[in-house]
């Protein structure tokens, strides 16, 4: 029986991503298993592995990321524009195997490859979510602070509303920012924008 492996490609730049194929495709067929590219991962199709490519530097928590079968839980690996620092990327989600620089060459990726993939049994016996993303989850008091700021309330009306102190909700707010690796405000604001 052939082994099969589905891999998801997470780009908009179509050259990279074709690049990509061809390598995963002579790597996989010097293994002796069979690819299939699928568009997306939650386009209904299940897929073993995800390249998610990454613009900014920041650390995803992937267990979030929810698969239509139950039980079925892919692995990622994120490609960085940027580069990333190490002591950042010691808190990362289980579900992300490893991490791959753009510039990065095909002996780097098959590397990669060839080191983690192993992980695949163990990573799927996990619970879901792992340790990185519970501590992501949003509290109940932070939903309900960022659902006044999304429309359009400012801190000080928002405490009136939830009979809070002004600083207990700028403290909301800031777990809030630090949980989705947000720096600035404006890069909250705009996340409420479009949420």
């Amino acid at each position: 029986m052939e082994r099969k492996i589905r891999i998801a490609i997470m780009d908009t730049n179509r050259f990279f991503v074709e690049g990509l194929k061809f390598a995963l495709l002579e790597y996989f067929s010097l293994r002796g298993t069979n690819v299939e590219f699928q568009e997306g991962v939650n386009n209904g199709n299940s897929v073993d592995l995800v390249l998610n490519s990454l613009t900014e530097p920041e650390n995803v928590a992937y267990c979030d990321t929810a698969q239509p079968e139950v039980g079925f839980r892919p692995l990622y690996i994120s490609v960085r524009k940027k580069k990333h620092t190490q002591a950042r990327r010691k808190n990362a989600c289980a579900r992300e195997v490893g991490v791959l620089d753009s510039q990065a060459s095909i002996k780097t990726l098959f590397h990669l490859l060839d080191e983690k993939l192993w992980r695949k049994t163990y990573v799927n016996m996990m619970p879901q979510p792992c340790q990185f993303c519970l501590g992501r989850q949003l509290s109940s008091r932070e939903t309900e602070v960022i659902s006044y700021l999304r429309l359009g309330l400012n801190q000080t009306q928002t405490a009136k509303f939830m009979h809070l102190s002004v600083k207990t909700v700028h403290s909301h707010k800031r777990s809030v920012m630090q949980k989705l690796n947000f720096m600035r405000r404006s890069e909250l604001y705009s996340w409420l924008l479009r949420i």
